[in-house]
């Protein structure tokens, strides 16, 4: 079932972001951490910046939709009113990309690199102990142009209600992580549950 609360609006660009906690630890993640999802939109697409707070600092340059979830990695799951298929689209520290399209995570369909090519970065790591707590900040700015949202027919965000879920993880690091900014209930981790996606309003 899709979660009844409270639909979130994102505005276009150009006027504040809409800023999201993944405030959910899930999994027994047991390190004490808040990222930040900022989103906006304007007429050709998606706004995206994530500033991340991680203990442990691990990733490679991967190809296109290789596993960046083994890295310190951020995630964007969402989908079209109407769609039984969502998007994901992934990004380790370093830019490097993951995306697909389907109902599930076995059933998926990845975004050819030519597509994953129009999709822009800014990255910024920064490692310092300013505020005592030994964490290491990373942010990447991303704008998904609705032409790379190659499986739908979107001229338009403006008035649409979709569903989503703003995700963190690190599989691979020494301390292995998943953060939400919705409680996803499962046993084992598992972000591709789109039952439990929140819905979103592009005003």
């Amino acid at each position: 079932m899709i979660s009844t609360e409270t639909v979130i609006p994102f505005s276009a660009a150009g006027s504040d972001m809409a800023a999201l906690s993944l405030q959910h630890a899930l999994w027994n993640t047991s390190l004490q951490q808040e990222s930040q999802i900022g989103i906006a939109h304007d007429s050709n697409g998606i706004w995206l910046a994530f500033d991340v707070w991680d203990k442990f600092l691990h990733s490679k340059k991967r190809s296109f939709n290789d596993d960046v979830h083994f890295d310190n990695c951020v995630e964007f799951f969402f989908r079209f009113p109407g769609d039984i298929n969502y998007y994901n689209f992934e990004f380790n520290c370093l830019g490097s990309i993951k995306a697909a399209y389907g109902p599930d995570r076995f059933q998926r369909k990845f975004l050819p690199a030519l597509i994953l090519h129009k999709i822009e970065q800014n990255l910024q790591v920064s490692i310092s102990n300013q505020n005592n707590t030994g964490l290491i900040n990373w942010k990447i700015n991303v704008y998904i142009p609705l032409n790379a949202l190659l499986f739908s027919n979107i001229s338009s965000l403006q008035n649409i209600t979709c569903e989503a879920n703003f995700t963190q993880c690190g599989d691979m690091l020494p301390q292995p992580h998943y953060f939400s900014w919705v409680y996803i209930d499962t046993p084992s981790p598992d972000f591709h549950r789109p039952e439990f996606f929140r819905q979103i309003h592009f005003s």
